[in-house]
């Protein structure tokens, strides 16, 4: 989010698109269910529906945690990955796996749900 958000933000408000910065830490750690739910209830709060778009723009467990919560949020939302990683870019192109982690090991929530597109700039 601190490096790219600002102009990604800038850039949609600019073309009158409305838009909800929900930013977490892009650790392993918090890609769990509860930060799930904490953006999930935000999303809740501020009437996000199923017109609404999930742009998920970090590494990869931005990608994860994001595609896990469109896949899963008021039956499935879309959603577009704009992955900031080499590793990101790659999984991303794959496309679909989506996750959580639990207190019994790694991605073992989940659901495949494909992105509406993937976004890669290399530079």
């Amino acid at each position: 989010a601190k490096l790219y958000a600002k102009n990604l933000l800038n850039s949609l408000k600019k073309k009158g698109f409305n838009v909800l910065l929900i930013t977490c830490f892009g650790k392993e750690k918090s890609k769990n269910e509860l930060t799930k739910r904490k953006i999930e209830q935000k999303m809740f709060r501020n009437n996000i529906n199923r017109e609404c778009l999930v742009l998920a723009l970090g590494g990869g467990v931005m990608g994860d945690l994001a595609g896990f919560i469109a896949a899963t949020y008021m039956r499935g939302i879309p959603y577009i990955q704009i992955p900031t990683s080499l590793l990101a870019m790659v999984d991303s192109s794959v496309g679909g796996k989506t996750a959580i982690n639990t207190i019994y090991g790694k991605n073992l929530i989940g659901a495949f749900w494909q992105p509406q597109g993937v976004v890669v700039d290399i530079e």
